[in-house]
């Protein structure tokens, strides 16, 4: 079972977008450090390794459907922020970018009746609804607490704690 160029170059685009992906957090997680949140910054180091183990099952994917991996350039990503409200909006739309990408695959996948990538396909879009539950539920929280310097402290320490 081979893939079309087509599948086979988004699927090489999404590899580029999970690596990014991994930059993004981790620029985060520089951030975080710095700010003196080491909770966050730890969970966040967790988002970066989250993405590259991402990365790394769709080189494998392409590779057991005979495809060839590409690998293309990766920007770099920012390291400042205004605080940790900023960082939690700009991870969950950068999620809600990579759920639009992966769903379009998803779709060009079906298109082309290509089933082993269709299955492979749906548990990331599976983990996405999570990914952005996840943004969202600590963005409220974050929001919730304001100034409370306390309360981003409790934040700060259960965060740590996954």
């Amino acid at each position: 079972m081979k893939l079309s160029k087509k599948l086979e170059k988004a699927l090489n685009d999404q590899i580029r977008k999970e690596y990014e992906a991994a930059y993004v957090y981790n620029g985060m997680r520089i951030y975080l450090d710095d700010a003196g949140l080491r909770g966050a910054s730890s969970w966040m180091a967790k988002q970066t390794q989250e993405e590259l183990e991402h990365a790394e099952a769709f080189i494998q994917h392409v590779k057991s459907m005979d495809g060839k991996v590409i690998l293309e350039k990766v920007e770099g990503q920012k390291t400042d922020y205004k605080d940790l409200l900023e960082v939690l909006e700009a991870a969950y739309k950068h999620e809600q970018m990579i759920t639009k990408s992966i769903s379009e695959i998803l779709d060009l996948a079906m298109a082309e009746k290509q089933y082993a990538t269709e299955n492979f396909l749906r548990k990331f879009v599976d983990e996405q609804v999570e990914e952005e539950e996840s943004f969202r539920d600590l963005i409220d929280l974050v929001k919730f607490i304001g100034n409370d310097k306390a309360g981003l402290l409790k934040v700060d320490s259960g965060l740590g704690k996954r």
